[in-house]
């Protein structure tokens, strides 16, 4: 009698067997894991827009002028700067007063790619494109209570509203609920 002997490693068909488990598997999980990532990506905007909020409205408060959060409707563009035509007018802004004050808090800032902004049509235009969100005051409140919504580009997830009241300038954040 002769002894078979196994031979290691595995079969052509035994490869591509597993290969096709991986490949459902795969299949299956990618909506799931391509929503949640979403998700992770409006709240990262939405974090994004609340600390764009506090830094304007803190260099208000701390130089005792206006600013002024304005966004590029329809894209994840956003600009802080002081509330003065010298800066929203395409001119760069003016810089110190020329007695060695320090130029004034400006910044630029994109969401994460894919996330827009949702405005409503009475917001107004600014010079630029700029459509002015919120003017934050030197007294720590803003111009009005205000609402930006935060969406994919695809509407594939579920959007998230960043809100600020204007009495105190206090910012929170939330999910858009399905009514609205």
């Amino acid at each position: 009698m002769t002894r078979c002997t196994r031979r290691p490693g595995f079969t052509l068909v035994e490869m591509l067997l597993v290969i096709a488990i991986l490949i459902a598997l795969g299949a299956v999980a990618y909506p799931t894991l391509s929503a949640m990532y979403g998700d992770v990506r409006v709240k990262a905007a939405a974090d994004n827009v609340q600390a764009a909020w506090t830094e304007a409205r803190a260099h208000a408060i701390e130089g005792g002028r206006a600013y002024r959060f304005a966004v590029q409707p329809g894209t994840g563009k956003y600009r802080v700067a002081p509330d003065a035509d010298g800066f929203w007018d395409g001119g760069g802004g003016a810089a110190g007063d020329g007695d060695g004050e320090a130029p004034p808090y400006q910044q630029e800032g994109e969401l994460p790619n894919g996330i827009v902004f949702s405005l409503g049509n009475d917001m107004p235009s600014s010079g630029g494109g700029w459509a002015t969100v919120v003017v934050f005051n030197p007294d720590g409140g803003c111009n009005a209570d205000v609402e930006v919504v935060l969406k994919e580009e695809d509407d594939d997830g579920a959007p998230v509203v960043v809100k600020v009241r204007g009495m105190t300038g206090a910012v929170t954040v939330r999910r858009q609920s399905e009514g609205r």
